[in-house]
């Protein structure tokens, strides 16, 4: 709807036209970094690892070879998936500034907010395509070796896409407001960190130790584990090797513990993307 008074224009758009702008935006975000050499390169390491694991498993005893698979590919497609979502996080936005795509799209009807959205979107529906392709390798892979497909892989498949949705937040959030290297340092920071979370949680329960003697890194280690998300929470590769199953109370808790600490990320990703000058 369109309305002139005193010569001005006021368009009043329903959030019907943000989607559509958030999905063009989403749409081309996806076709961008599928075109990217580095997103391929990863993905082929990513192949090439889990083919290795069958080669590898030769060198295990019979009964051994499946759970060597396994192995390999709890670790590699989590891992690639991180490392994807740290690159290509950190890299498409300042892709546009660089090469000031950027100044021709914001003066067009879209707000920098739908911009940003788009961006993220697109990159975690990348990232999704890229887990079920190397999903897809590993399952045969383990199927050569006499495996099977069972719910606890299933569950960690699942937490492993909701913790990269949470690192491509971060990084997000990161590029919004810095240059690409040290977005990825920050954003690989706070992943190690997440990481070991649990570990720095326990240390300063102890009676000595850096956390607890020196008060800086006191200060380090209560921050850390009251602002850093526990990304531990979506390790469930023990339970896959012995075999447990993964309840649906802790899939959903995890699940929505992950996603609220997203959005978080993007929201302060947009706050600061709003407010950033790129003259």
């Amino acid at each position: 709807m369109k309305s002139t008074h005193l010569g001005l224009e006021l368009r009043v758009e329903g959030a019907g036209a943000a989607l559509r702008r958030v999905a063009a935006v989403t749409h081309n975000t996806l076709r961008e970094a599928g075109r990217h050499r580095i997103f391929y390169g990863l993905v082929a390491i990513a192949v090439a690892l889990l083919l290795l694991s069958m080669l590898v498993s030769d060198l295990a005893l019979v009964d051994q070879k499946a759970r060597l698979v396994q192995d390999f590919g709890l670790f590699t497609i989590p891992f690639i998936g991180v490392l994807t979502a740290i690159v290509m996080g950190v890299v498409l936005l300042h892709k546009e500034i660089a090469d000031k795509t950027i100044y021709a799209i914001l003066p067009k009807p879209i707000r920098r907010s739908e911009f940003l959205l788009g961006k993220f979107f697109g990159l975690c529906l990348l990232l999704l395509i890229e887990l079920v392709v190397l999903s897809g390798c590993w399952f045969m892979v383990l199927s050569f070796r006499g495996g099977h497909v069972t719910q606890p892989i299933v569950a960690a498949l699942t937490l492993s896409y909701v913790e990269i949705v949470l690192v491509t937040a971060i990084a997000t959030f990161f590029s919004a407001m810095s240059s690409p290297a040290l977005s990825g340092v920050l954003t690989f920071g706070l992943f190690v960190a997440g990481r070991i979370s649990y570990v720095i949680s326990d240390l300063m329960t102890h009676t000595k130790g850096v956390f607890v003697e020196v008060p800086a890194m006191r200060w380090l280690g209560r921050f850390l584990v009251s602002v850093v998300p526990d990304l531990s929470t979506f390790n469930v590769a023990d339970d896959v090797l012995l075999g447990w199953q993964v309840s649906g109370a802790y899939m959903a808790a995890a699940v929505g513990y992950g996603l609220t600490y997203a959005a978080v990320f993007v929201v302060l990703g947009l706050l600061v993307f709003e407010r950033r000058d790129f003259t």
